[in-house]
């Protein structure tokens, strides 16, 4: 009676201990048999992921998508999600890859797989041709509009202590004293700069320096070392052929840098 009960016992606990475990992701070969990867990428957060005049998903991450579906030859499966519902989704097997322009955290990496980073937001200080600077170190008479308190008036204040940054309330304000000519450079994001001068074909806001990168990864369920090693093989591969650069051209308005850190 004892023995039944106990292996009665021992089987309940492992039922239970099976319902709590996370469903298990597709890892490489299962993904090529079944022959499509299931892709999430965000919709509302532009230039990384939106819709077009066709309600068609368009931006970065949906450009990487398709490449890495094109790679892997198979069909792309690719859902909509949020910043909220991404890692859940993958531990939950209703994915098999997040691309969201997400950063790597300690947090996050308890949780989910990172691949080495594709693309990279940043701060930097924006300028036409015509003003020949290149580092803070170039900064002379030349007037930097900046939002007051922010990362980058931070930064270009540390690195440039000397140069004259004229400090408004927001980015808006910011971004108006450049276009009235107020200061001849801007310090703000390389999103921002690109979505300025897709407004106003006249505005130059190309790179100057960079004060600060913000790299995005890949996100996968743990427990997938061959997803997780072709991916980082596919992102290096684009990184030695500059496949990677032109995307971050194409819709950050910067090319990655030289030196661009990968894990």
């Amino acid at each position: 009676m004892l023995k039944r009960l106990s292996s009665f016992v021992l089987a309940v606990f492992l039922a239970g201990t099976a319902s709590t475990v996370a469903a298990k992701a597709a890892d490489l070969q299962q993904i090529i048999s079944a022959g499509k990867v299931r892709i999430g990428v965000p919709v509302d957060v532009p230039p990384f992921g939106s819709v077009d005049a066709e309600n068609k998903p368009v931006g970065l991450d949906v450009d990487m998508a398709n490449k890495i579906a094109e790679a892997l030859g198979v069909t792309l499966e690719l859902q909509q999600i949020t910043g909220a519902n991404r890692i859940p989704y993958l531990a939950t097997d209703r994915l098999d890859i997040v691309i969201a322009a997400m950063g790597a955290t300690p947090e996050r990496a308890l949780q989910i797989a990172f691949t080495s980073p594709y693309a990279a937001l940043s701060i930097g200080v924006f300028g036409p041709d015509s003003i020949a600077v290149s580092s803070p170190a170039d900064l002379t008479d030349q007037t930097i509009a900046v939002a007051k308190g922010t990362t980058q008036d931070l930064e270009l204040t540390k690195a440039a202590p000397n140069a004259k940054i004229m400090r408004f309330d927001d980015d808006a304000t910011a971004a108006a004293a450049f276009t009235s000519g107020q200061a001849q450079l801007l310090a703000t994001a390389d999103v921002v700069a690109k979505d300025m001068m897709d407004k106003d074909a006249k505005l130059q806001l190309k790179p100057k320096f960079i004060l600060q990168f913000s790299p995005c990864y890949i996100g996968i369920q743990q427990g997938n070392p061959e997803l997780l090693r072709w991916l980082d093989t596919f992102i290096h591969i684009g990184l030695l052929d500059g496949s990677l650069s032109a995307l971050s051209e194409k819709w950050i308005g910067t090319p990655l840098p030289a030196n661009f850190p990968s894990i």
